[in-house]
């Protein structure tokens, strides 16, 4: 039941980029912000990185949750189709995509009460990141049930 754990890995993994980047992101732009403040970084040469951090690398941040989100997604449906399921075991895997979900939950509520309280204007650079995270349970469940499909209807398509 490879993929049935991995259903598990997605969520915890799409939550832990997704937090990393997120503080990140904050601390990065703070760094920068406060930097640029000071007048001696102000007028030196080292202005124009920091700009550059500014502008073309932490907005490219919430893309990247999004693009390991599908990335974790197809690995999984490959995954699925090469490892060998027998439908006896269905419902071990609807059991641990039940666990999954549950989890999600927890991920979803952490991920809404932290920046609701501590990165309220963060979360507006964070689109897609907020919105696959604050329905992550949603998310986990179709990934899931995609996955269900793709291993345990296989003979069918094969002819088998």
């Amino acid at each position: 039941m490879a993929t049935a754990r991995d259903i598990v890995l997605i969520g915890v993994l799409v939550f832990t980029l997704g937090l990393a980047l997120f503080i990140t992101h904050y601390m990065m732009s703070q760094s920068v912000d406060r930097m640029l403040l000071n007048t001696e970084i102000n007028e030196s040469a080292a202005l124009s990185p920091l700009q550059s951090i500014g502008d073309n690398i932490l907005p490219k941040f919430d893309y990247i949750v999004f693009v390991f989100f599908i990335a974790l997604l197809l690995s999984l449906i490959i995954s699925s189709w090469f490892v060998a399921g027998n439908p006896i075991f269905m419902f071990a895997y609807f059991l641990i995509l039940t666990i999954a979900v549950a989890l999600s939950a927890v991920f979803s509520n952490v991920w809404a009460k932290f920046t609701q309280d501590y990165f309220g204007t963060t979360v507006t650079h964070f689109a897609i990141t907020n919105n696959i995270l604050t329905y992550l349970p949603l998310y986990i469940a179709v990934v899931g049930f995609i996955g269900i499909i793709v291993m345990f209807a296989k003979p069918y398509f094969e002819g088998a």
